[in-house]
């Protein structure tokens, strides 16, 4: 087939455009299946109506067509949860008003937009046109000045090595382009081919030769293939600014995913070579180096300049649409000057060679325009691209005798000038003068660039004595706080606004998590991945302030609960499952944790002790480490022994916890937390020895119950059920007998296994536990404990475990319902829904079955 096409590049993109057109009208089927399947239940189910009307008996085809009306709307909510793109999803959760305001969350609308003229436009035909005329603008070409850009290229420091040139300009392989695949996340938005990773991860011993072949092709050629070269751009508002200002919007550009394959891979080529082309003041791109160095970095020399009150500025420059500006021409030449290689050069030549793409605005497409300028967001190299880029102004900077930074503890011919991430730009200057020589060096960036700086958005902050009226400074100068890569810096309150912002939108984001029906095993999950990395930023600054671990544990234990009301004890929470515990994650300690590794790693473990920052760090950190008998005292080294409020806190988690053997080398979060959740000890179980209760701790969190049941199994152990006797005994329940008449007081014992009603739905059962284990065999231990006799297999174990949780289950909710509502569910209705929970597990296992058969 692929000899009768002039190229490959043609084959494919016949290929692709037949693979799309088979799966749309696949999808066309499915939906038009479905919605024949949904008339015809309707015209059923008013056929049954009209039959009982007349007084048919249409009880049993009635419970038929129930469940498989039950099973389409099932199906639906699966098709509204996947479209919700909600990753942490708990197993058996239903679908609720939090999937669907996810799904309508995402179409957010355009409904005025500015033109060029400023004036408001709010029909269809206006809006895209003001969209088109904008990005067009934006996206034209700038031209680079040639002698500001041989300035500028002229300052470049260090070209790649031998070996990181021959790894650059090696031939592909396809098993890095396999590695490139393997990378990317599943359930992403495709591109405009609709072809998404989960096609390439599937097939690729199917396609991926003949992506190789293409790539070949095309480096050949000299160009791609029409839909590689074709982008979608996604609009994302920055929650700042006016809506109706497109400035205020971020354009991600959807790339196909053959597009990204390769850009990936040159990604992971580059990274080889990233730490020899840039200088440590830019964290962003380059391996081994995080956003805390430059965090630390900031607040260190605002620290030391406080200290010593230093006339100081410092300047956080703001670039109008940095990515999206970058000059082509320039950026090639900064490729070559670096000496990246020929192979490698050519490639990203051909990925930003008669490129375009569409904005995708209230579900329609603009016209395509071409994109001669800028780096796209939403490729994998354009961060690489752009790092190397700003480099040569960031290189300028530290070269200019006319910009003057702070100098360095103990060593005066080091400065601290500036601290990079991406775009983000912050420079600290001594005086007037270097103020004006930066933004001197600025506009020449541009002129050779495309770069240009926002004089009017980039801000300053003044320390020591700053005679504006003698030094006046180009830039909006803030007398408060400034906020610099999302946290607040610059004099007292800093760390707790960071906090409190950072607390707010935790709150914000359990707040609708609290919408679904989670169980604390979920919980836990959305407290570990969703509510810990937005606190866990601030720590890469500030440390974890005691007013805001309170608050944190409270909101913690509000969201778990669902209640002010703490039902088990939080230290017990926080253990593991085999020892008694939910494993709810210890959010203070865990940030107190990152804070502490965050210092051992940017003065102990730092590799680059010959860059100026290393000097910051360890001027103010070395008392406490020699303290600690972490480091040693060294004449000719600079320190401060008024150590800053924030690094006290280090010492003190290090005693508290007992951490003084600990070396250096194993300061990583996740080993100093496991270390501190290994000292925690078993939970008792009352009238168990030891050696029982842990097998206890492993009935009630066994893989093979729901997470629901090991709710339930748990608290029925830990005594956190709302019985009337643990109701009655915080105040909330007057009363402490059974609700259903018995005498006796209701304990979790006594709902599960003593209340008559529990006995009977238990014999109702009989004959389903005795196909794993005889009736008589079964005690309260068995109900309460999931402990049976030795005598019988695992296998039997477990499904009358599984047998009696989902009896207990019912138990509660039939309790429930009892209570509040005064509803009584016969034995009858609570032994049909036992069985419809064992069909559900019945279900689950088929399914893990087939699962393993397809593996």
């Amino acid at each position: 087939m692929k000899d009768t096409f002039q190229s490959i590049g043609e084959w494919w993109e016949w290929v692709k455009g037949r693979i799309q057109d088979f799966f749309k009208n696949v999808g066309r089927k499915a939906a038009r299946g479905r919605k024949r399947e949904f008339s015809r239940l309707q015209q059923q189910l008013q056929e049954l109506h009209d039959l009982q009307l007349r007084g048919w008996d249409v009880m049993n085809p009635l419970e038929a067509f129930k469940k498989e009306l039950s099973e389409h709307f099932h199906e639906e909510s699966r098709r509204i949860i996947f479209r919700s793109k909600v990753e942490n999803l708990e197993k058996g959760e239903k679908c609720n008003s939090f999937f669907f305001k996810k799904v309508h969350s995402a179409h957010t609308p355009l409904v005025q937009l500015r033109n060029r003229e400023g004036i408001l436009c709010d029909t269809k035909e206006d809006i895209r046109k003001a969209v088109t005329d904008f990005y067009g603008d934006l996206y034209s070409e700038k031209r680079s000045d040639g002698d500001q850009a041989e300035r500028f290229l002229a300052g470049i420091p260090r070209k790649v090595s031998t070996p990181a040139r021959e790894v650059l300009n090696a031939p592909l392989t396809l098993e890095e382009l396999h590695i490139a695949v393997k990378s990317f996340k599943s359930g992403k938005t495709p591109g405009s081919d609709g072809l998404p990773t989960e096609f390439y991860t599937s097939l690729w011993d199917l396609v991926g030769p003949d992506l190789l072949e293409l790539y070949e092709e095309m480096e050949q050629e000299g160009v791609m293939p029409h839909t590689l070269r074709e982008g979608t751009i996604a609009l994302l508002y920055k929650h700042k600014g006016e809506r109706c200002d497109l400035k205020n919007w971020r354009p991600i550009s959807l790339l196909n995913v053959d597009y990204k394959i390769l850009a990936k891979t040159m990604v992971n080529r580059l990274k080889s070579a990233m730490g020899e082309l840039v200088h440590p003041d830019q964290t962003c791109g380059v391996p081994g180096r995080r956003v805390a160095d430059s965090l630390a970095l900031i607040r260190d020399t605002i620290q030391y300049i406080t200290d010593r009150n230093i006339h100081a500025a410092l300047v956080c420059l703001d670039q109008e649409k940095a990515f999206d500006r970058v000059s082509h021409e320039f950026m090639e030449r900064v490729l070559q000057g670096f000496g990246l290689g020929e192979r490698f050069c050519n490639y990203v030549r051909i990925m930003y060679t008669d490129i375009f793409s569409s904005v995708m605005v209230n579900g329609w497409k603009t016209d395509p325009f071409p994109i001669r300028s800028g780096v796209r967001q939403g490729c994998p190299l354009s961060p690489s691209l752009f790092v190397l880029v700003i480099e040569l102004l960031a290189e300028y900077i530290r070269k200019n005798p006319n910009i003057r930074g702070i100098p360095t503890p103990g060593d005066a011919k080091k400065e601290v000038k500036c601290s990079l991430y991406m775009d983000d730009v912050t420079l600290f200057c001594t005086d007037g003068k270097s103020v004006q020589s930066l933004l001197e060096a600025c506009k020449d960036f541009g002129k050779a660039s495309g770069a240009k700086i926002n004089v009017d958005k980039s801000q300053a902050k003044l320390f020591g004595r700053w005679d504006l009226c003698n030094e006046p400074l180009p830039f909006p100068v803030e007398a408060g706080l400034v906020k610099i890569l999302g946290i607040w810096f610059g004099g007292t309150g800093a760390a707790a606004k960071s906090w409190n912002e950072r607390l707010a939108k935790v709150k914000q984001k359990l707040g609708f998590w609290s919408l679904r029906h989670l169980s604390i095993e979920g919980k836990a999950l959305v407290l570990r991945n969703d509510a810990l990395p937005v606190l866990q930023y601030v720590t890469q600054a500030w440390p974890l302030l005691a007013n805001v671990a309170r608050a944190v544990n409270s909101m913690v234990f509000h969201f778990v609960w669902h209640s002010k009301m703490d039902r088990v004890k939080r230290t017990v929470m926080h253990k593991e499952h085999r020892k008694g515990g939910k494993a709810v994650p210890d959010i203070p300690t865990i940030l107190r944790a990152f804070f502490v590794c965050g210092c051992v790693r940017i003065t102990l473990t730092n590799e680059n002790k010959d860059h100026s920052a290393y000097k910051v760090f360890r001027f103010f950190l070395l008392p406490v480490w020699r303290r600690l008998g972490w480091d040693k005292w060294e004449n000719a080294t600079m320190f401060n022994w008024d150590l800053p409020w924030y690094y006290k806190e280090i010492e003190k988690f290090v005693v508290e916890f007992g951490l003084n053997c600990v070396t250096p080398s194993l300061w990583k979060p996740r080993t100093i937390h496991r270390l501190i959740r290994s000292r925690d000890t078993t939970e008792p179980v009352s009238d168990l020895p030891p050696a029982t209760a842990t097998r206890v701790w492993e009935n009630v969190s066994s893989p093979s119950l729901t997470n629901r049941h090991k709710d339930i199994a748990w608290m029925a152990v830990k005594g956190g059920l709302p019985v009337r006797s643990f109701m009655h005994s915080r105040g909330l329940c007057p009363h402490r007998e059974c609700p259903r008449g018995c005498p006796a007081e209701e304990t979790t014992y006594h709902l599960f296994w003593a209340c008559p009603f529990a006995q009977r739905l238990r014999g109702a059962l009989k004959q389903e536990m005795e196909a794993h284990i005889p009736y008589p065999n079964i005690t309260h231990h068995s109900v309460l404990y999931g402990l049976f006799p030795k005598t019988h297999s695992v296998e039997a174990i477990q499904g009358c475990w599984r047998i009696l949780c989902c009896i207990k289950d019912i138990l509660l909710y039939a309790r429930t319902r009892l209570v509040t509502n005064g509803e009584v569910v016969s034995r009858e209705a609570c032994r049909r829904m036992v069985l419809n929970l064992l069909r559900d597990y019945t279900d689950k296992d088929n399914k893990e079955g087939e699962k393993e058969e397809e593996l």
